[in-house]
């Protein structure tokens, strides 16, 4: 467990090291969430708490689009920008050999790049979507209906979304181990879009409502079917196949 955590800390130094990379990250990531935010709260929240009666039930709904939406954007840029120049530099390079010559295990080393391009994402999208919903309560809703927070945005958006990007990545980097780390890319480049533009319209069209539990059930669904599709693929993970890759 110690030498996997040298490797995660090691690697995510490696990811970070170009500032001018991660500054473009963390500005572009900010750029898009602030944007959304306050296209959401202009656009539904404003007009909604100005009404002679506010809908709370409708309020809850706008802040778990936005809260969803906040999470799920960073976690995706994350691994959009992160994964596939890991995966291309590890092999250029050939720390991949370096690490197979250790004692760690194939599956080590698998855990290891995966988390290291896991965890920056999680801690951004943590933070902006525990930002975006106390911004939104007090400056929205405190001051006339008091502070509005579910266990459903809760769970959807601190617990759902990073699951979803746990596993993610797994799988990116378990094809990008075994294969060509450009497979991988092209998962993640279409993962992002496709996904928030599906649970967006199911939302606004009323099929889910954000703030409810068959939307985080629908999320951690999804989570468990890249969970399947890693356990069907994950005897692909050794050594030779790795080192064959190249």
């Amino acid at each position: 467990m110690k030498n996997i955590s040298l490797v995660i800390i090691s690697s995510i130094s490696n990811n970070l090291k170009s500032k001018a990379l991660t500054v473009v990250f963390i500005s572009i990531t900010l750029m898009i969430v602030a944007g959304l935010a306050l296209f959401f709260c202009l656009l539904l929240i404003a007009p909604a708490i100005d009404a002679s009666v506010p809908d709370r039930t409708q309020l809850e709904l706008y802040l778990s689009l936005i809260m969803y939406t906040t999470s799920i954007i960073c976690m995706g840029i994350n691994m959009n920008v992160f994964a596939f120049q890991s995966m291309t530099k590890e092999k250029s390079r050939g720390n991949l050999e370096s690490l197979l010559a250790t004692p760690l295990s194939a599956k080590d080393i698998w855990a290891a790049k995966s988390l290291a391009v896991f965890i920056p994402g999680l801690v951004l999208g943590e933070v902006l979507t525990f930002a975006a919903m106390l911004a939104i309560n007090y400056i929205y809703f405190v001051p006339k209906i008091g502070f509005i927070y579910t266990r459903w945005i809760g769970l959807s958006s601190f617990l759902a979304v990073p699951l979803i990007y746990l596993c993610l990545s797994l799988l990116v980097h378990l094809i990008g181990l075994t294969g060509k780390p450009a497979m991988g890319n092209v998962i993640t480049q279409i993962f992002l879009p496709i996904v928030l533009t599906l649970m967006i319209n199911l939302i606004l069209r009323s099929v889910l409502n954000a703030a409810s539990w068959p939307f985080t059930l629908a999320n951690f669904g999804l989570a468990a079917v890249i969970a399947i599709i890693i356990i069907f693929l994950q005897p692909r993970l050794t050594r030779e196949k790795i080192v064959l890759s190249r």
